[in-house]
């Protein structure tokens, strides 16, 4: 392990994600980039400090919001035609919101972040960090409550589906992509032992939580509110919630990391298992390309476990909303062979203040990365010509054919001059995007190209 200004990462891990050269502390000597740390949690993103920005933007936002909601409460409450109940409902209302707003900004502001609107996102829908507050209640409140609806408790339940398909596991270095607040990061963690953990997620609030109970072990008191009635439920609660018990200071190897899964601070080949949960379908990117950033990051032989729903949402266009039989197919293509998969129905979210819940269909597998690449298929039939892995599968070197077609656009004969046999569609787009006119995607050219050309050898194949 070696220390890096305010924050312990394990050695030689981190990489720079926009030159991919080694970074000193939060500095990139090669390309300048410049990345901060929240509180001790390593935050390298693309964007740089830019993305601190952003959060402080975020949080400016909340403060505002937040007050603006709360002024909303305490006028409601000078009405003079309040009766006792629905005084005291109002009044609880506010407790807990002002509770929840005052934890949400010293969870911020105790990891170093300032409420400051930046001008750069004046015109921009961006996210709220607290989307998903209540998925650190089902972490680490819940579960201190029986519940009628599991027969252990819910985290129990998501560690037993991991288990169940990762046969032998042999954890190794572990990366766990979109770990949110933790829990079952560190669940396996505690149950595998691994060389370390390192959990990743782009979200603040999640990661200081997380950061907070398992590293600092610190305790977090969140308030649990619903504005709706329910007959027979609690209108709200006071969680709080303890760091989870660590008698062999397992939290030593267990490191919380700020990163983008689409821009990887990580060397290639660097990890033996990645465990994605509740991922999939929430990152707002195409899982194939998802696909990609998992065979980079894990070593050959190693092991990608996930689980979790296929709920694509609604601004995810209907021809990338993948079917299990689809992404199967896309991680064979890949080079990965499929071990053990199971599907579960459970409900889901089901807090103990809440009658609603949802109920979902869980998908987990397990699948291994070949040891060694498998051989692209080299087209022989019509088929073969429309649908190779690496037309599919943007992340695949494009093989070294002698393409047919005429050279006379300038972009066509750009592309076929970077074909080596090695560089991949991804790549090619990446070299190839910053002389494409505005709004024009690089990539959705090359491969239409590349499939275009396909088309026409493979039509003079058959003639």
């Amino acid at each position: 392990m070696t220390e890096n200004n305010a924050f312990i990462f394990p050695q030689g891990m981190l990489i720079c994600p926009v030159c991919a050269s080694d970074i000193e502390g939060m500095h990139c000597p090669k390309c300048h980039s410049e990345f901060f740390a929240l509180g001790n949690i390593p935050c390298v993103f693309t964007a740089g400090i830019q993305q601190k920005k952003l959060w402080q933007h975020q949080m400016a936002m909340m403060e505002a919001q937040g007050g603006e909601a709360l002024a909303n409460l305490e006028y409601a409450l000078q009405g003079y035609d309040l009766s006792d109940l629905t005084r005291a409902r109002l009044e609880q209302a506010f407790e807990s919101m002002e509770q929840s707003l005052d934890v949400i900004l010293a969870q911020f502001s105790g990891a170093g972040l300032v409420a400051q609107l930046d001008p750069m996102y004046d015109q921009t829908t961006v996210d709220n960090p607290t989307e998903y507050y209540h998925h650190i209640l089902r972490d680490w409140a819940w579960d201190n409550e029986p519940s009628k609806y599991f027969e252990t408790h819910a985290n129990d339940a998501n560690l037993k589906r991991v288990m169940n398909v990762w046969a032998d596991p042999a954890p190794g270095k572990m990366l766990v992509l979109g770990a949110g607040a933790g829990r079952l990061s560190w669940d396996l963690h505690e149950k595998l032992e691994p060389e370390f953990t390192i959990a990743s997620d782009i979200n603040p609030f999640l990661l200081t939580c997380a950061q907070d109970l398992i590293k600092e072990r610190k305790a977090i008191t969140l308030p649990e509110l619903y504005t709706y009635p329910q007959i027979g439920y609690p209108f709200s609660k006071s969680w709080t919630m303890q760091p989870p018990e660590d008698a062999g200071n397992l939290r030593e190897r267990w490191f919380a990391l700020g990163s983008d899964v689409w821009n990887m601070p990580l060397r290639e080949n660097s990890v033996d298992t990645i465990v994605t949960s509740w991922l999939l379908d929430v990152t707002g990117g195409d899982v194939k390309d998802l696909i990609g950033v998992i065979t980079y990051l894990l070593k050959p032989g190693g092991r990608w476990i996930n689980t979790g729903p296929l709920l694509y949402s609604r601004n995810m266009s209907f021809d990338k909303k993948y079917s299990a039989e689809e992404i199967f197919d896309f991680a064979q293509m890949a080079g990965f062979d499929l071990e053990r998969q199971e599907v579960d129905e459970v409900e889901h979210m089901v807090s103990p203040l809440n009658a609603r819940y949802h109920y979902e269909q869980i998908l987990s597998f397990c699948a291994q990365k070949s040891l060694t690449p498998k051989p692209l298929p080299k087209p022989g039939s019509t088929s073969d010509w429309l649908t190779p892995p690496w037309l599919v599968m943007h992340h695949l070197p494009v093989p070294n054919i002698d393409f047919q077609c005429e050279r006379g656009h300038e972009f066509i004969a750009k592309v076929l001059e970077l074909v080596d046999g090695e560089k991949s569609i991804y790549l090619m787009a990446q070299l190839l995007q910053p002389d494409m006119p505005e709004g024009v995607s690089a990539k959705d050219a090359v491969t239409a190209l590349f499939g275009q050309i396909l088309e026409q050898m493979a039509r003079a194949a058959s003639n």
